[in-house]
C-alpha cells in the first residue's frame, strides 16, 4: 500500500514538473515571438479574425528592413510557404490566407486554394469610411484556372477590412467567401489618405495606382501605392533610399531599395533577385532602366571619384541580370572634358554641398539597348547618347544656345528650336515615347524653370525670363513641357505646355489615358489634369512629409492585376 502511494507521489511530482517545464516553454516562446514583434514592430505582421495567418519569423532574426531584402531570408520564408501549402489540400472555402508573408506590402495579404471548376477571381475591400476597391486577379495560369495563388493589394491599414472573394466560372456561375482582416499600422505615415482637392474639369481621372515615392525620415522610407480617392492601398518598405521609378518587365518589378542595392519582386511579394553595388565604389542615383536582356543601366556616383576629385553623379553603370556583375558604361567626364574644365564651381544647395556636380544626371530613358536620353539638370539640357555599351558618342543636346556657348564645341551639337518658346531649365522626369517614324518622337518632361547652376557661377539667365530661384515659391511657375523631335531634320518644337505649381527640384510628370499625372515635389503635391490642362484632381501629402521625389502611376495588368 505504501508503494503505491508512494508511485502515486512520485507520478503527480513529476506530472507537476513537465507541467511547469511546458508552461514555462510556452512562456519563453510566447515572449521570443513578443521580443521579435517589439524590435521590428513596423515590419512583421500579426494575425488577427479566424482566417488569416502568419507565418512563424522567430528563426529568421529579421530585425530591420534591410534583413527582409536578404534573398536568403525570401528563400526561407518561400520554403515555410511552400510547406504550408503541401500540409493540406486548400479549397476555395479554406483557403490558406497570410499576412504579408514576405513583408513586402505592410497591408498585403498572399492567397493559395484549388478550385473543381476553372474559375476567374475578383475581390472587394470594404473599410469603414474609405471607399471600395475592386480588382480582378491576374492568373499565370490563364484567365480560368483551377489553381490559385495571388497577392491581394489594396487594404486599409490599421482598421478592420471586410474582403470578399468572388470565383466566377466559365458559365458565370459565383461562389464568395467573405472574412475580415485588419492589417499593421502603416510604417511611414500616421494617416491612410491624403488630402484631396477636386479641380474643375470633369474628365475621369486615369485608371491605375500612383506610385508615392519619397519621404521625410530615412528610417521610414517607402513607396505608397494610392488610389484615386487619395487612399494608400500598399505600402513597400525601403532602406535608406527612394527608388525613383517602378519598372514592371519580365513578370518582375524591378525597384532599389538603397543606395546599394536594387531588388525585383515577383507578383506575390517575394524578392526573387537582388543586385548588391555594396563591393563596388559606385552609389545608385535617381534613376534607372531595364535592357531587353533584363540588365539594369543606372545613374551613379563613383564613391573613389567622390574622394578624390570631389565630383558626384555623372556615371552610367551596367548591372548584369545573370551575374550581377556591376561595371562603368560612361564617365561624364570622359564625354564632357571641356565641360569640365569650365564648371568649375561647387555645389552649395544639395546633398552635394562641398563637391563638384557638373552634369546631375537625373532621369535615364532607352530608346534601344545602347542608346540612352539623358536628363542633366545642372546644364538645363537633355542628351541623346549612342554606343553606349562600346563606345559613347554624343548624339544631340536639347537646350538653350546660352548654355553651351563659348564651352568647346558642344553647341555643334544643339538640335535647332522650332517657334518662339522658352526652353527647359533644371528639368526631371524625361520620358521617350516614340512614333511610328524613325527619328521622331516626344519627349515630355518637367519643366521646373529653376534657374541654378552652382558649377558656374557666371552663367547668364537672361535667356529664361520668369524662371525661379532655389525655393518654392507662388511667385513663379514650373510646367509640363512635351517636345516632338524629328532627328531627320535636326530640330525640337514645344507641342504641349501646362501650367504647374513651382518646384526648383525633383519633380515628375507622366502621361496616362491622355491625362497628365504631375508631381510637383517641393511642394509634397501631385496631381492630375486633362488634356486641356484643366485640373481634375490634386493630392497633398499629410503627416512627416517633406517632399516627394516622384509620382507615376501604374495599371500592374498582368501582375497584379488582370487586364
Amino acid at each position: 500500500m505504501m508503494n503505491l502511494q508512494l508511485k502515486r507521489k512520485l507520478f503527480l511530482l513529476v506530472f507537476g514538473l513537465v507541467v511547469v517545464t511546458l508552461t514555462t516553454s510556452l512562456i519563453f516562446v510566447k515572449q521570443k515571438a513578443s521580443s521579435n514583434a517589439t524590435s521590428s514592430e513596423t515590419i512583421l505582421p500579426v494575425a488577427n479574425g479566424q482566417t488569416v495567418t502568419t507565418l512563424d519569423y522567430s528563426d529568421l532574426n529579421i530585425k530591420s528592413v534591410s534583413d527582409i531584402y536578404q534573398t536568403a531570408t525570401q528563400t526561407k520564408i518561400a520554403q515555410k510557404i511552400k510547406q504550408l501549402e503541401a500540409s493540406q489540400t486548400y479549397s476555395f472555402d479554406k483557403m490558406l490566407v497570410l499576412a504579408n508573408p514576405y513583408l513586402t506590402n505592410t497591408t498585403g495579404l498572399y492567397l493559395h486554394f484549388s478550385t473543381t471548376k476553372a474559375t476567374k477571381v475578383s475581390y472587394t475591400v470594404k473599410s469603414k469610411g474609405t471607399s471600395t476597391f475592386s480588382q480582378t486577379l491576374y492568373n499565370p495560369n490563364g484567365t480560368y484556372a483551377k489553381n490559385h495563388t495571388y497577392q491581394l493589394i489594396g487594404l486599409i491599414a490599421g482598421q478592420e477590412n471586410t474582403i470578399t472573394i468572388t470565383a466566377t466560372d466559365q458559365n458565370g456561375q459565383k461562389e464568395t467567401k467573405t472574412f475580415t482582416y485588419t492589417p499593421n499600422k502603416l510604417r511611414g505615415s500616421k494617416q491612410n489618405q491624403l488630402k484631396v482637392t477636386k479641380g474643375t474639369s470633369k474628365t475621369k481621372l486615369s485608371s491605375g495606382l500612383y506610385a508615392v515615392i519619397g519621404d521625410k525620415s530615412l528610417k521610414t522610407r517607402n513607396t505608397y501605392l494610392v488610389d484615386n480617392d487619395g487612399y494608400i492601398r500598399a505600402e513597400i518598405p525601403t532602406i535608406n533610399y527612394n527608388s525613383l521609378r517602378l519598372i514592371q518587365t519580365n513578370n518582375k518589378l524591378y525597384l532599389a531599395v538603397d543606395d546599394d542595392q536594387l531588388v525585383t519582386l515577383d507578383r506575390l511579394g517575394q524578392v526573387v533577385q537582388s543586385y548588391s553595388l555594396k563591393d563596388t565604389n559606385f552609389k545608385l542615383h535617381h534613376d534607372f532602366a531595364v535592357d531587353s536582356q533584363g540588365n539594369i543601366i543606372a545613374l551613379a556616383t563613383d564613391t573613389k571619384l567622390k574622394a578624390s576629385e570631389k565630383r558626384v553623379e555623372d556615371q552610367i553603370i551596367k548591372i548584369d541580370a545573370t551575374s550581377g556583375k556591376v561595371s562603368r558604361l560612361l564617365d561624364f567626364k570622359d564625354l564632357l572634358g571641356d565641360l569640365y574644365k569650365t564648371a568649375t564651381g561647387i555645389e552649395t544647395l544639395t546633398n552635394n554641398k562641398g563637391y563638384r556636380d557638373v552634369i546631375h544626371a537625373n532621369t535615364i530613358q532607352l530608346t534601344k539597348d545602347d542608346q540612352v536620353i539623358i536628363s542633366s539638370r545642372e546644364t538645363s539640357t537633355i542628351m541623346k547618347i549612342s554606343n553606349l555599351t562600346s563606345q559613347p558618342k554624343l548624339d544631340y543636346f536639347i537646350s538653350d544656345s546660352s548654355v553651351w556657348q563659348g564651352v568647346g564645341t558642344y553647341s555643334n551639337l544643339l538640335l535647332n528650336k522650332v517657334g518662339n518658346f522658352t526652353s527647359q531649365a533644371g528639368q526631371h522626369s524625361v520620358t521617350y515615347i516614340p512614333t511610328e517614324t524613325a527619328g521622331v518622337y516626344y519627349l515630355e518632361m518637367f519643366n521646373n524653370n529653376s534657374a541654378i547652376m552652382n558649377s558656374r557661377t557666371n552663367f547668364s539667365w537672361a535667356n529664361y525670363p520668369n524662371s525661379g530661384g532655389a525655393t518654392a515659391s507662388n511667385d513663379y511657375q514650373s510646367s509640363y513641357y512635351k517636345y516632338l523631335v524629328n532627328e531627320n531634320t535636326g530640330s525640337y518644337q514645344l507641342v504641349k505646355k501646362i501650367s504647374l505649381p513651382y518646384s526648383p527640384f525633383i519633380s515628375s510628370v507622366q502621361t496616362k489615358d491622355n491625362n497628365v499625372v504631375n508631381d510637383s515635389g517641393m511642394t509634397a503635391t501631385f496631381a492630375e489634369y486633362d488634356a486641356d490642362g484643366k485640373l481634375i484632381q490634386s493630392f497633398e501629402t499629410t503627416g512627416s512629409t517633406k517632399f516627394i521625389y516622384r509620382v507615376y502611376k501604374y495599371d500592374f495588368n498582368n501582375f497584379y492585376f488582370a487586364n
